[in-house]
């Protein structure tokens, strides 16, 4: 349930709509169960309609470019290591209730997330074009607060350089 919920989040937090997710569980002996579960999902997403039409998802573009970025958010170390020690922390608890692991990942999981994800995206972005931190923070749909931060620690490791209030990623 807590990477379910995970996806849930993140996906909203990439401009997806999260009912594109669904995790049900049906056993091989439950194949009229295993069929109402298909054919729901099936007519649910057909009623959303294509990916990147539905109410408050991204532009076609945009949703590439976040998807690709949050695929290396996802295999970041830290993301990682805060859903493994949420995944602790409800265990020693025993609380797995729905609001408890939702939570647990918006005030844990969702910002590792979502900054590992800013980061990837606004280096994608300034693989093409030198950015100041407002035009970054508008296409990265990030506040420029956040994005100042990530943009500092790029700079100082190296992957980001700062000229004149525009940044350019270091080839």
């Amino acid at each position: 349930m807590i990477v379910a919920e995970t996806c849930r989040q993140f996906l909203e937090d990439c401009g997806v709509n999260p009912d594109r997710l669904a995790l049900e569980w049906a056993s091989a002996a439950e194949a009229p169960r295993f069929v109402e579960l298909i054919t729901g999902y099936v007519a649910r997403i057909k009623d959303t309609g294509p990916l990147g039409s539905a109410e408050g998802e991204v532009d076609a573009k945009t949703m590439r470019r976040r998807l690709k970025a949050a695929v290396k958010a996802a295999g970041a170390r830290k993301p990682r290591t805060v859903l493994g020690n949420l995944a602790k922390r409800l265990a020693k608890e025993g609380d797995y209730s729905k609001e408890a692991i939702a939570k647990g990942v918006s005030s844990k999981i969702l910002p590792a997330l979502r900054a590992e994800r800013i980061a990837a995206e606004a280096l994608m972005l300034l693989d093409n074009e030198s950015m100041t931190t407002s035009e970054l923070a508008k296409a990265c749909g990030a506040s420029e607060e956040e994005l100042e931060k990530l943009l500092a620690t790029m700079v100082k490791r190296g992957k980001v350089r700062e000229e004149g209030g525009r940044y350019a990623a270091v080839s």
